[in-house]
């Protein structure tokens, strides 16, 4: 580890420290907020660069899941706490922002970049189909119960959720399974170029996930008064505040690999975390709501349902026919800004 990546280390330890000291001493809610915003960003960045570094004598495939594992773990430690707060609302729009934000901000943004640079840009199609098809997959899941739920009772749909739940979470590792066993499905094999030992990478990764776990909570515990100082409508703090905080990792290395024309790695990136959220996050909120004693239903607000709708609809578009520019990243980001306006004029 260089002197910089322990200066860069020191400063988000430090931010996170200082987030932590403004809670306790009891500062106003929207200072808090942004304090814990800044630090959980510079934290999700550790983890990315963190999960790099340890990945890089991985491979490609292991490597892009254990980016999108741990760059997703500060939303996940987020939905939790917010179920354990009594705020639901948060939580689901938290699932579904996290979701829009990896396959329509993070991908487009990828695109955009690296289509800008390199012009077109080829990709293996049949690992973009097997994603977009779980995308597909997931939208489908998080739409029944939302769908039973203004059809019939609210009750029968809480039971469907841990149904749901159940079957997504079943499905994502039977995905895992099936990306890492069949032949063909392989990503490109640039070597690594680790600059921390394995050991700094462990331990950088336990530390800053632990770090991640606290600042989480102080955010969380912020969010209701700055709501309430500030005016902004829960659901696009929910929706889009929360999430891009924590996709920092996945917005960093996605672009980068773009960036250095490595597209189906980048991709991997966006898809998988997409995923990830969807079927895997989305299971472990409903059961961990039970543990919390404040059940998670999987019913959404149709609004935000059609976002994720939309979101797996042009991902899937974008995946077909083996190549892409940057003009299908911009079509991505727009839908993005879009969604973003209707979340706030709600």
């Amino acid at each position: 580890m260089s002197r910089r990546d322990h200066l860069r280390f020191g400063a988000v330890v430090a931010l996170s420290i200082l987030a932590v000291g403004l809670k306790a001493g009891s500062v106003r809610g929207e200072i808090v907020f942004g304090a814990a915003s800044l630090a959980l960003m510079g934290l999700a960045w550790l983890l990315g660069e963190a999960t790099d570094q340890a990945g890089n004598t991985a491979g490609p495939r292991t490597s892009a899941l254990l980016n999108a594992t741990f760059g997703n773990l500060p939303e996940i430690v987020i939905v939790i706490l917010a179920i354990n707060a009594g705020l639901d609302d948060i939580a689901r729009a938290s699932i579904i922002g996290s979701v829009i934000g990896n396959v329509l901000l993070i991908l487009g943004l990828s695109l955009i970049v690296g289509g800008w640079r390199n012009r077109i840009q080829t990709f293996n199609e049949r690992v973009a189909a097997t994603n977009s098809s779980m995308l597909i997959l997931g939208v489908a899941g998080l739409g029944f119960p939302t769908l039973f739920a203004a059809l019939h009772s609210s009750e029968s749909a809480d039971t469907l959720s841990i149904w749901t739940g159940a079957a997504l979470l079943v499905c994502y590792g039977g995905y895992l399974v099936f990306t890492f066993s069949m032949p063909g499905q392989k990503l490109d094999d640039e070597p690594g170029h680790a600059r921390w030992s394995t050991r700094e990478a462990v331990a950088a990764l336990a530390v800053t996930a632990v770090a991640t776990g606290v600042v989480s909570e102080v955010l969380v515990e912020s969010i209701k008064p700055t709501v309430e100082q500030l005016g902004i409508p829960r659901p696009f703090v929910g929706l889009i505040l929360v999430p891009f905080v924590g996709n920092v990792a996945e917005h960093f290395s996605a672009v980068r690999l773009a960036y250095r024309n490595r597209i189906d790695f980048s991709m991997a990136i966006a898809y998988g975390s997409g995923i990830q959220i969807a079927l895997g996050a989305s299971g472990i909120a409903v059961f961990a709501s039970i543990l919390l004693g404040d059940e998670l239903s999987l019913v959404f607000d149709p609004l935000q349902m059609a976002a994720l709708a939309a979101a797996a609809l042009v991902a899937t578009l974008v995946a077909r026919g083996g190549e892409t520019n940057w003009l299908e990243g911009l079509q991505l980001v727009t839908i993005y800004v879009i969604v973003s306006v209707a979340v706030w004029l709600q």
